[in-house]
């Protein structure tokens, strides 16, 4: 409970509005004005942007009514928003790759006065990648006129049921076990699950259905996948089968301190998992308060059954000993995370 109050006073304190809150202006008919879209999920923010095309934008008169402006000059801005919709309430204005949000740009000043008096007339987005700097001066005015959307990675539970919408648009079904599967195979990025997911589908072909064997046989398997099958392989003894994991990684361009730094979150996992059990929490309870999918939640019960109490707070205190050696230069990088993979192994060895 505590921390979902931390998230609301934080939310609160960026004056940002959620994804699922400007939906609901969407379909209020409450949008206009000027907003800034920022966040990690980049995908997020497309389906967004669709959204408001189809709410605003009468059909037939989509590019009379919008326009999209790559780092505009901030009298082209002014230009775009002040036109009058042609046969609709609105125009829609899309700001991409803007200077103002990642670093100095000119007449700057002329577009931040501008922002609070965009007409009525016009939605005005302002499209960045990530998350810009809030101090800089586009960013800081948009913050204070309320007007910032973040679109952050969704819940376990939303990204398994948008992964079913996603399947029904294209004429499949999925089971909410296998969409859980996919985003623990795949990874939680929506651009990339979205390719996924026309993968599947087209390996379906004539079948109405994807199968848990369809995940498991074409999708792409994430870092963190890989990283919680060498921890699967570390919990059952199989060091030649986690070796070769990690030399995949490696080979696959991944830093072995990225890779020490999912496996320390593993670890940790399983020590919240240890004492949620001892504290009898049920396994549902379990699974949301680890914010996992069901599968990677089932999983990490089962993997963390493997071990006590100890043994996991040794596997975690040589993973942060390594990387502090490691970022202290006591270690080189080189070899330093199959040094802490064989100190984890005669854990279990004893």
């Amino acid at each position: 409970m505590e921390k979902k109050q931390t998230s609301r006073s934080r939310r609160k304190d960026e004056n940002a509005l959620g994804r699922r809150e400007f939906h609901q202006l969407i379909q209020s008919g409450q949008v206009s004005g000027a907003y800034l879209f920022q966040g990690p999920e980049e995908n997020l923010k497309a389906a967004a942007l669709n959204a408001l095309r189809k709410a605003l934008l009468p059909e037939g008169l989509e590019e009379l009514n919008e326009s999209t402006l790559d780092n505009p000059a901030a009298d082209a801005v002014i230009a775009a928003c002040e036109t009058l919709p042609f046969m609709a309430d609105k125009r829609l204005v899309i700001l991409r790759d803007l200077a103002g949000l990642t670093g100095r740009a000119e007449a700057e000043e002329k577009l931040v006065s501008y922002l609070p008096q965009v007409p009525d007339s016009c939605v005005l987005i302002l499209l960045a990648r990530g998350t810009p700097d809030g101090r800089k001066k586009i960013p800081a005015a948009m913050k204070k006129l309320e007007r910032v959307v973040t679109f952050s990675p969704m819940t376990a539970e939303e990204l398994d049921q948008w992964i079913i919408r996603a399947f029904q648009q294209l004429g499949k079904g999925c089971a909410p076990q296998v969409a859980s599967l996919l985003s623990f195979t795949a990874g939680t990025d929506t651009a990339l699950l979205h390719t996924e997911i026309e993968k599947l589908a087209a390996l379906a072909g004539d079948r109405g259905e994807i199968l848990e064997s369809d995940v498991q046989a074409v999708a792409t398997r994430s870092t963190e996948y890989n990283v919680f099958q060498m921890v699967d392989a570390v919990v059952a003894g199989q060091e030649s089968r986690a070796f070769a994991l990690l030399r995949d990684m490696l080979t696959g361009g991944e830093e072995r301190l990225g890779i020490l730094a999912m496996l320390l979150r593993q670890f940790r996992l399983m020590q919240h998992v240890l004492i949620m059990r001892y504290e009898k929490v049920p396994n549902a309870e379990i699974q949301k308060r680890l914010g996992l999918s069901p599968y990677a939640a089932e999983q990490m019960i089962r993997k963390a059954a493997s071990y006590s109490g100890g043994a996991i707070k040794q596997a975690v205190d040589i993973c942060l000993t390594t990387e502090y050696k490691v970022k202290s230069g006591q270690m080189n990088q080189e070899g330093s995370l199959e040094a802490a993979m064989l100190q984890i192994f005669a854990l279990r060895r004893r």
